[in-house]
């Protein structure tokens, strides 16, 4: 611990924890990673089990999604005890010794932190909800008088004279860190620095120091963004929004809370879902941000397309990554390199392969084309997350809903280990949630296929470590986004080239080099690329 090595968040003097310039994150949903006990969920010792395929894959860091006592109603997003581990997935000495065995590997562990709101069924909303005042009272957002008309209010549930405002499902009611700009017409809306809000941040950092003793390397927080009410929201027709109306209460409660967790640990990220990284991690304090279906850049990539995104309102058009050849990198550049002025050495964002809340990215697409994808994902300036099961081509599937999932659910089914029955995933004849049938998306077939997807994807790890133009810190420099893609990755003592073609179409592209570093359906001859479709190459300068 070192009580001096963070000061009041500024925007001037935030640094990008040193392990992120080479890290490399994997998503874990641990119902439906690896069931070691055969109940047909899976669990943290099945993830125990799996640590060592992690590390020959070349992860350094591991999101896992909540484990923390829940009804489920939310997958786990309604927790009803921060500090329990749900008996679905193991116990609390699980927990720790995954933590054992992952930094014995070299490899560090996120955990969820959910503190938008809680279960309906956690003693905190419990207590709040009784008709006597308390004191949890002011925990959650109630209104003083239960006939108040409110947007969302939930009410006639409860004893307590007043409605409570939920966050996404009426069993998720919202946690009450204050109002960006109270209306005085209603004094239930406490502005954020009240001093009644202050027993529940204490609650929150407790919670945090619970986990961080335990060794968790820090946490990916859910809705980050949205945690005051009346704050700015994220305006995708506005990606390059950077003012601060709306920030302040944001910006104050972020302070409370990470510069007095890294004030007292250190090393230990903090990763937003925001989907605005210039102000989370600009002028809030994050290490990290995410790029998702919502942000229109990000889309054309792999989420333009019909049935490709959560909600087909995001569906504009044509994909990059498509073999019609007919998509564009411009808008997803010109973002990024907005991004990276605007974030200096603070921080970086990630544009994820996927996550929990998305739709499987290999749908429909060939393993060439997942392959094309990889190999822009993990040679492009930003930190890398692999969603589980990716890196073998798991397809989204469109019929299954559970947990309050919805359409999310098909991004959640069970990792496919071998070709075997259920996948090799459980030893239950019923898993919790379907398995897939495709033969040949499993570790076991792929393993043995040295152009296989996962090969593919160990090697290109494998390469963004091992040569230090790839880094975060290092500089990009695109030449090309039409097709083929091109762009350099410099650090002063190394240029790497890298030409990636996605279409259906041979390209030819003229360029000198020194080094082959890896290549995927292409013929060089002196210095002409032959780009075939679905075809890249990695080239040092």
């Amino acid at each position: 611990m070192n009580s001096n090595s963070f000061r009041f968040i500024g925007e001037d003097n935030l640094v990008m924890l040193k392990w992120l310039n080479n890290a490399v994150f994997y998503e874990i949903y641990p119902i439906s990673f690896f069931d070691s006990n055969g109940d047909g969920k899976g669990d943290l010792q099945g993830i125990i089990e799996k640590a060592d395929y992690l590390r020959d894959l070349g992860i350094n860091a591991v999101w896992i999604n909540p484990i923390y006592k829940s009804p489920f109603k939310d997958g786990g997003y309604d927790i009803s005890d921060y500090n329990e581990i749900d008996k679905r997935f193991g116990l609390m000495q699980d927990l720790e010794n995954l933590i054992k065995v992952f930094h014995e590997r070299g490899i560090k562990i996120v955990l969820d932190l959910v503190i938008g709101h809680t279960s309906d069924k956690h003693k905190w909303f419990k207590k709040s909800a009784c008709a006597k005042k308390n004191s949890y009272w002011d925990y959650y957002v109630w209104t003083d008088n239960i006939f108040q008309n409110y947007p969302g209010l939930i009410r006639g549930l409860y004893y307590r004279d007043g409605g409570y405002l939920p966050n996404y499902y009426a069993s998720q009611p919202a946690l009450n860190y204050g109002f960006e700009n109270p209306d005085p017409n209603h004094p239930w809306q406490l502005h954020y620095t009240d001093e009644r809000l202050k027993p529940l941040r204490e609650e929150l950092l407790n919670m945090m120091r619970f986990y961080l003793d335990k060794g968790v390397d820090g946490f990916r927080v859910d809705l980050a963004g949205h945690l005051i009410k009346g704050a700015a929201k994220f305006d995708e027709n506005n990606p390059f929004d950077d003012s601060d109306e709306g920030l302040k209460g944001l910006k104050w409660f972020w302070n409370q809370i990470i510069s007095i967790i890294k004030s007292e640990y250190e090393e230990k990220v903090f990763i937003a879902e925001w989907v605005v990284p210039q102000k989370s991690i600009g002028k809030c304090g994050f290490d990290m941000d995410f790029l998702t279906h919502d942000t229109f850049a990000f889309g054309d990539l792999y989420r333009n397309e019909r049935g490709l995104n959560l909600d087909p309102y995001y569906e504009r058009g044509d994909n990059y990554f498509s073999p019609n050849g007919k998509g564009t990198l411009e808008n997803f550049v010109k973002y990024a390199e907005y991004l990276y002025e605007r974030l200096g050495d603070k921080g970086m964002f990630t544009a994820p392969t996927g996550t929990h809340d998305e739709v499987r990215m290999p749908t429909g697409k060939t393993p060439d084309m997942i392959k094309c994808i990889f190999a822009f994902m993990l040679t492009l300036k930003h930190i890398p997350l692999i969603y589980y099961g990716d890196e073998i081509g798991i397809e989204h599937n469109y019929n299954v809903t559970k947990d309050g999932g919805g359409i999310r659910t098909g991004a959640r089914t069970p990792m496919q280990w071998t070709d075997g029955i259920n996948r090799g995933f459980t030893n239950k004849k019923n898993p919790y949630l379907p398995t897939a049938k495709t033969k040949g998306q499993s570790v076991e077939a792929q393993e043995k296929d040295e152009n296989s997807i996962l090969n593919t994807v160990k090697d290109l790890i494998r390469i963004r470590k091992e040569y230090s133009a790839l880094n975060v810190n290092s500089e990009q420099k695109f030449i090309e986004t039409s097709y083929p893609a091109v762009y350099e990755r410099s650090d002063g003592k190394q240029k790497i080239i890298v030409l990636i073609n996605p279409s259906n179409r041979q390209i030819d592209w003229t360029i000198e080099f020194s080094k082959i570093i890896k290549t995927q359906n292409v013929t060089i001859s002196s210095n002409v690329i032959k780009l075939k479709e679905q075809s890249f190459a990695l080239l040092l300068k």
